[in-house]
């Protein structure tokens, strides 16, 4: 083959990936979305503030920790299946210094397994929150 037709192929097996669309949240129909009533201001009682540092640190770490395209094997457990969900992991969040924040996840207490066999699970991340990158793994 010559160079300007080996050029085209591999341009077109890399250009593949740049027609993926990116993550979009799923919305309810319309139909739904019109019958839920949204209370006259922020409900009182207890609140959970959480600081944009900490909510991006923790979506880049779960990004990291359960990308959003993972899926379990075929043969999986359905506790396999379950610690597969974002919604099975607690998260704890703190400041270690101005710059870093660490995130860690950890099965929420009787989600998926028996308590025994969670308890190594989970991991925590050191987040750079002045240039958005994972600095160290824990697991």
């Amino acid at each position: 083959m010559n160079q300007p037709t080996l050029l085209l192929m591999a341009l077109s097996l890399t250009g593949c990936g740049l027609f993926q669309r990116p993550f979009r949240p799923e919305h309810a129909p319309p139909a739904e979305a019109a019958a839920f009533q949204f209370p006259l201001g922020f409900p009182p009682g207890e609140h959970t503030f959480i600081p944009s540092t900490h909510s991006a640190a923790v979506q880049l770490a779960m990004d990291d920790f359960l990308p959003r395209d993972a899926r379990p094997p075929r043969n999986a457990t359905p506790d396999e299946v379950c610690l597969m969900r974002r919604e099975s992991y607690d998260v704890l969040a703190k400041n270690l210094s101005e710059d870093v924040v660490l995130v860690a996840f950890t099965p929420g207490k009787g989600v998926c397994a028996s308590e025994g066999l969670t308890l190594d699970l989970g991991a925590t991340y050191a987040v750079d929150v002045r240039g958005w990158r994972i600095l160290a793994v824990q697991r």
